[in-house]
């Protein structure tokens, strides 16, 4: 419970702090390397990553829609043939959700392969 809350936090403001900054493929880097040193199996890590990153992209998505007052999310929405422009900030935050997970889940999964294995003999339990 603790890594997986400490995983939220850490991938939380690093998204907050390097995400105005950088591309989202270098954040999905950082959420990897992230979960690696915080370790944890495999759920926390994917849901840890996933919500940290689902949470800020939703957030970011509805700050810059509402302070911009741009028409681009309605026209977009137009586009794709949804009736409410709102409905692309909850398909921003899945697809969020989806690579902040699957970028976790590989860092946690990466570290329990390297992860050096306790030599079990024959009397050990």
């Amino acid at each position: 419970m603790i890594r997986f809350i400490a995983l939220l936090i850490f991938s939380t403001l690093f998204l907050l702090i390097l995400g105005p900054f950088f591309p989202y493929p270098i954040m999905m880097v950082g959420i990897f390397v992230l979960a690696y040193l915080v370790g944890g199996n495999g759920i926390t890590s994917f849901l840890a990553g996933g919500l940290s990153f689902g949470f800020v992209w939703f957030f970011m998505a509805v700050y810059i829609s509402l302070a911009s007052n741009s028409t681009l999310p309605s026209k977009m929405a137009e586009l794709m043939g949804v009736e409410n422009s709102n409905l692309l900030w909850l398909a921003t935050a899945i697809l969020g959700f989806l690579l902040g997970a699957f970028s976790a889940l590989s860092g946690s999964l990466l570290r329990n392969i390297l992860k050096k294995k306790r030599d079990e003999g024959i009397y050990r339990f």
